[in-house]
């Protein structure tokens, strides 16, 4: 006999027992007039003999709510990394409270927004705004997180891309690189900005710093953020065997896992190519070599925003939540570009 203590029944086992949706019944769990009191009887009555136990803080957060909360992306098709699609959708699942539905929806593909007890927008383009201004015109709770906003006093909490960016470009050449690329994600992505500038901006401090210490900077090549894209501009930037670059900063770790494939099969490379992504996913530390690459701390920040919402909900003080907060990005290393 297993001494392993029984998994609570939820108001989604309930509904999969009735053939009903999990909205009737947090519904008729909270005595809403909108459900029948036949079926309400009936949802009673297998809550009962499911033993369903309801959870007292996530009823006090959602009472008389749809139990739903919308996450929405930019696009969940083109530009936006799986491994990184499914690093915030698992970060934020794991916080919700667990009478709470998590529908994921591309903001490009929705119309109807009054289905969300609140809503969490990872956005990646200024073309998002739109989108936020009109949740905040129909008064829905949102955080918005990934973008930095300006001006806007709405929950906001973001990555630093363009100084992680600087610092790890400024490593490189203080590392001895003289001959540098870039290759850039999604062009109308913010963070495709942000990490170019700081890759600019630490080329122009050298430059300024050391005028007499030749820098040779390749013209930069798209790569949407995918790996092929990253495969094919490195391919580019090896076609002239005279003028390989020593240093490419890389905007995430799809498109650097897709530049090192390019340079293995590369069997006539007269000198080594250090590389560096972003993200720091899973697969950067497994990579042949292994990748060096900045840390996006996306855990803590979807962690800040869960609980965030979850304030804005239960129209709780939230004074000891900041309306506003910038992530720092740690720079990870390992052999394609190594710490000293």
């Amino acid at each position: 006999m297993s001494n392993e203590p029984q998994k609570r029944a939820t108001i989604f086992d309930i509904a999969n027992a009735l053939g009903i949706s999990h909205t009737t019944v947090s519904r008729a769990l909270n005595n809403s007039p909108k459900v029948k009191i036949s079926t309400r009887k009936k949802i009673l009555q297998t809550a009962h003999k499911l033993n369903y136990v309801p959870n007292q803080n996530a009823r006090g957060l959602n009472q008389g709510r749809t139990y739903t909360i919308g996450l929405f992306f930019t696009d969940l098709q083109n530009g936006t990394s799986a491994l990184f699609l499914t690093s915030i959708i698992l970060n934020i699942r794991s916080q919700l409270p667990e009478n709470y539905f998590l529908s994921i929806n591309s903001i490009s593909s929705t119309d109807e927004l009054g289905v969300f007890d609140g809503v969490i927008v990872v956005s990646q383009s200024k073309k998002d705004q739109i989108f936020i201004d009109k949740l905040i015109s129909e008064n829905i709770p949102v955080v918005v997180l990934n973008r930095h906003i300006k001006n806007r006093n709405i929950y906001n909490y973001w990555l630093d891309n363009y100084e992680a960016s600087r610092k790890i470009t400024l490593h490189a050449l203080n590392s001895g690189s003289r001959n540098v690329g870039i290759i850039q994600g999604k062009s109308d992505y913010n963070s495709t900005h942000e990490r170019s500038q700081g890759y600019l901006d630490a080329l122009s401090f050298w430059t300024n710093k050391y005028p007499h210490r030749p820098l040779y900077r390749h013209l930069p090549l798209k790569g949407d953020y995918s790996s092929e894209g990253g495969y094919l501009a490195m391919k580019t930037l090896l076609q002239d065997l005279d003028n390989l670059p020593d240093y490419v900063f890389i905007e995430n770790d799809d498109m650097a896992i897709g530049a090192l494939k390019a340079i293995n099969e590369a069997s006539n490379l007269a000198k080594r190519i250090r590389i560096s992504g972003f993200d720091d996913t899973k697969m950067a530390a497994f990579s042949i070599p292994a990748l060096t690459t900045i840390h996006s701390p996306i855990a803590e920040m979807t962690t800040l925003g869960v609980a965030t919402l979850n304030r804005l909900l239960n129209k709780g003080s939230s004074t000891n939540t900041p309306l506003n907060k910038r992530f720092e990005c740690p720079i990870i290393f390992r052999e394609t570009l190594p710490k000293k």
